[in-house]
């Protein structure tokens, strides 16, 4: 670990990092996890493969690294409970269409289908996340959180994974009042 460190404490080791970084996502986005290789993602970088292990250690590692995520939700405590749903929307409708975090989500997204492990860290980072939101003392918390994270995870998989007509052309606003109307009446339901 300390050699890793070592390697990114100067500039050009911090560049070399990001730029490996910004390959791997790219190539993990567009190959998923199977099919990308650690000699495609080095040439996306302009950089020896062995750099990659490295930094990362494995292909594994970089996959966990390209794919850190932090949600960044809003503080809800001022949002009143009549307006939490859309509130939440907005907030992941912009996330997916944005480059960060909304990469990641993407390519973990697309992995999770078909690899336990990145299943595992989309549930993690959800239930992490989301179940906190909620208002206090809501019967059932943790399934409604569940609820809000399975609508949430199919309008991303629909428009990103599988490219669902016309969920792929909706413009952001019309994305975030439907979804926010699917995840109101999940906070709302008695």
């Amino acid at each position: 670990m300390a050699f890793r460190d070592a390697l990114i404490s100067t500039p050009k080791g911090r560049r070399s990092r990001e730029s490996i970084l910004r390959a791997a996502a790219s190539r993990f986005e567009t190959d998923g996890f199977e099919r990308a290789t650690v000699r495609a993602i080095a040439k996306d970088a302009a950089i020896d493969p062995a750099m990659i292990i490295r930094y990362f250690g494995s292909k594994e590692g970089l996959f966990l690294a390209a794919t850190t995520i932090e949600l960044d939700l809003p503080r809800m405590e001022s949002v009143p409970q009549a307006d939490l749903g859309h509130a939440l929307a907005r907030h992941a409708v912009s996330l997916w269409d944005g480059e960060t975090p909304g990469r990641a989500l993407r390519i973990l997204l697309r992995a999770s289908a078909q690899d336990a492990d990145a299943a595992a860290r989309v549930r993690s980072v959800f239930a992490a996340q989301v179940l906190p939101l909620l208002p206090r003392g809501l019967a059932d918390s943790a399934l409604r959180a569940s609820l809000i994270t399975s609508q949430i995870l199919g309008y991303a998989f629909g428009r990103y994974v599988i490219g669902l007509e016309p969920l792929v052309h909706l413009d952001a606003e019309e994305a975030a009042r439907r979804l926010g109307a699917s995840l109101q009446s999940v906070l709302d339901a008695a």
